[in-house]
């Protein structure tokens, strides 16, 4: 039995959108609080025990463990996403779990789901709703039977075809979601997400700890055969911060590295290159281009 109680839950997660607002950028690839939202969504569907998992989108996603399909057409929308994930499934599921692979806060959005659906077990699905009172179709649990009756409606017209569509023949709960069903469809919605998970990050005791990073560069150093006294950790660690504040957090530890490689490359001095790294993300935008 699944959490919901009906039975066995499978999983849908769109993600072959255009992001035409992101300048085509693959928005399953897109990392917010250093994981790739795709692996967010997948995760979020694994814990709320979903036993078959479809990705619909290119097939070059990395998605392990999951199936990927395409929509007929490409970029048809979501409905065309739905059709495509569903024809992948076991016809005899009970339910089926829907989620946008933009929202890094899938996880808690699908354990609001599922929590609904166990209280509403004989309804055609849940669905949660935003502050504004906006019903969120993808981020729903349907019933399977529900879907099969709701496309039977279409009658193959799922091509550019609305979810408010494919949803009005849908008896569905609402729940409120929490602020968990936010996603990411322009740059500024990405730094926004990004700043968030920076500030609820928290701070251990011994990550605030000067003496723990003194131990560990010490042995760090040594196990490498490096000088510890060699290491300018000011220089280092403001460019880090830096870095982090003005891009992303997951940019400072390979800022660090690549400006390590140019040092090592004879391109100038590490703190030559660290202002100007420095400067670099503290002028920098999220459409920033090469």
């Amino acid at each position: 039995m699944s959490v919901s109680g009906r039975g066995a839950v499978d999983a849908i997660i769109l993600a072959g959108g255009r992001a035409g607002r992101l300048g085509g950028a693959s928005k399953p690839d897109l990392v917010v609080g250093g994981r790739r939202l795709l692996a967010t969504a997948i995760d979020a569907a694994r814990s709320a025990g979903c036993r078959d998992i479809v990705v619909v989108g290119p097939p070059t996603l990395d998605a392990p463990g999951c199936l990927v399909v395409r929509e007929d057409p490409p970029f048809g929308g979501p409905v065309a996403g739905l059709a495509a994930g569903l024809a992948a499934l076991d016809p005899q599921g009970a339910d089926v779990l829907v989620l946008a692979c933009d929202m890094p806060d899938a996880g808690p959005a699908a354990q609001r789901l599922i929590a609904t659906r166990t209280a509403n077990p004989g309804s055609d699905g849940v669905c949660l709703v935003d502050e504004s009172g906006r019903e969120q179709w993808l981020a729903a649990i349907y019933s399977r039977s529900a879907l099969d009756r709701a496309f039977g409606a279409l009658a193959g017209d799922v091509d550019g075809a609305s979810m408010r569509r494919l949803a009005a023949s849908v008896d569905l709960v609402t729940a409120a979601d929490e602020g968990t069903t936010h996603d990411i469809d322009t740059w500024d919605d990405l730094s926004r997400a990004t700043r968030q998970e920076e500030h609820d990050m928290p701070e251990t005791p011994q990550s605030q700890s000067p003496e723990t990073l003194d131990r560990w560069l010490a042995a760090l150093a040594t196990e490498l055969g490096i000088d510890p006294a060699s290491v300018p950790v000011g220089v280092v660690l403001d460019l880090a911060r830096d870095v982090a504040h003005g891009v992303a957090r997951p940019a400072a530890p390979l800022s660090t590295f690549v400006v390590g490689l140019a040092v090592g490359a004879g391109k100038g001095s590490l703190a030559e290159l660290s202002a100007r790294a420095t400067a670099l993300a503290e002028g920098w935008s999220p459409d920033e281009t090469a």
